[in-house]
């Protein structure tokens, strides 16, 4: 499979990269999303003219920075819980707890063990070691597992220091019935749960599927089956050395049915101008849903072989003023990368023309407490009941 440097990073394609830190791309950022295993699976090759999907440390790496007092095992706490509670170390940061709106979103998004309504898969056991499915949520282009992993006894699953013990792998696969999709193409982000008990044999983790940017038919909440496969878990050393702490085929049906909560926006030809490329963004749609925001642009950017389009300034506010999410363009940076490539301004040929891709949140969005969703200077007003 053909991977480029810009797999793994934000969005500026780039076949012939260089790490000298002279580009839009953070030496530091390379490194923290490197080595906690972004993975590609399934991907076409990623074209000149398409953005490159975005993993901010944030969103998928959080679990590094827990409040200690979330990191609760589900199962040992001895009563259910909703998928809410489930996923609230996951996606909560120090200082910045999901509200109780939140968590009933993600609550409403969701399944849990032990629901009556939707059942989650079994616990598979092989070798000596079970794995348990606790938690699922899902939005059109968002699929987040967490999974509780008990290794053989004797075993101790501590949490690593990176940079002297290495990394858990614990390698996994999501397919589909052959003909569900026309295209079943996503990236996955292994997140390790803080462990609240390092000498036992049992640690957490989540999983994320992402869908690719681009035109897809696959969406991870339609209750279409997809089967997940783990092939064990290991550890892999700061040499890439990788050794088995257990091995087996661990499978499991996903095929479960999500509420929607998904909204259309009216942002249909609202524009955005990149004032140092000299390029237009013309919204055809635009959707919202409490994990991520879907777009699809009519681009004016040239065809070429350096520079992918940028989305725009996006901004999402809510009621109380706060700021959920802001993303603008770097001009500096751009104008840093440009220079260290060739590039000719102003770039000439046929434009790109309509494409399509979405942002991924930090944390769950309540729909009820947005105010508006602010595109360049253009400000659309969203009401949710």
């Amino acid at each position: 499979m053909k991977r480029n440097i810009s797999d793994l990073l934000d969005r500026y394609p780039a076949e012939n990269l260089e790490l000298d830190g002279r580009t839009p791309y953070s030496p530091s950022r390379i490194k923290e999303i490197t080595m906690n295993n972004v993975n590609q699976t399934k991907s076409k090759d990623l074209k000149p003219n398409r953005t490159a999907k975005r993993f901010k440390p944030a969103q998928l790496l959080i679990a590094a920075a827990v409040v200690a007092a979330l990191s609760v095992s589900a199962l040992a706490a001895g009563r259910a819980f909703g998928a809410g509670e489930l996923f609230q170390d996951f996606f909560s940061t120090e200082g910045n707890p999901l509200s109780q709106g939140q968590l009933d979103t993600i609550d409403r998004l969701g399944h849990a063990a032990g629901e009556a309504t939707a059942q989650l898969p079994a616990a598979v056991t092989q070798n000596g070691a079970t794995i348990t499915p606790l938690a699922v949520i899902a939005d059109e282009n968002v699929y987040y597992i967490r999974l509780r992993v008990d290794a053989p006894a004797g075993t101790t699953l501590p949490d690593l220091d990176g940079d002297t013990q290495g990394y858990y792998q614990l390698p996994a696969t999501l397919e589909s019935p052959e003909g569900a999709y026309t295209e079943f193409g996503y990236n996955q982000v292994k997140t390790d749960l803080t462990d609240n008990d390092p000498t036992d044999n049992c640690k957490e983790f989540v999983l994320c599927f992402c869908t690719l940017e681009g035109e897809t038919d696959l969406q991870f909440n339609d209750g279409r089956a997809k089967t997940l496969t783990i092939s064990g878990l290991w550890i892999q050393a700061p040499d890439k050395e990788y050794t088995p702490i257990f091995t087996g085929d661990f499978v499991f049906d996903f095929g479960l049915s999500f509420q929607s909560r998904t909204i259309d926006l009216d942002a249909g030809g609202l524009t955005w101008h990149d004032e140092l490329l000299d390029y237009s963004n013309t919204i055809q749609s635009m959707s919202l849903s409490p994990l991520s925001l879907t777009y699809r642009v009519d681009c004016s950017l040239p065809v070429n072989d350096h520079i992918g389009p940028a989305f725009g300034d996006i901004k999402i506010v809510l009621k109380d003023g706060t700021v959920f999410f802001s993303e603008a363009q770097d001009y500096d940076a751009m104008q840093q990368y440009i220079q260290s490539q060739p590039v000719t301004l102003p770039i000439t040929g046929e434009p790109i023309g309509v494409f399509r891709n979405y942002i991924p949140f930090d944390q769950p969005l309540d729909l009820t407490q947005v105010d508006y969703v602010q595109y360049g200077d253009n400000k659309i007003p969203v009401s949710v009941e």
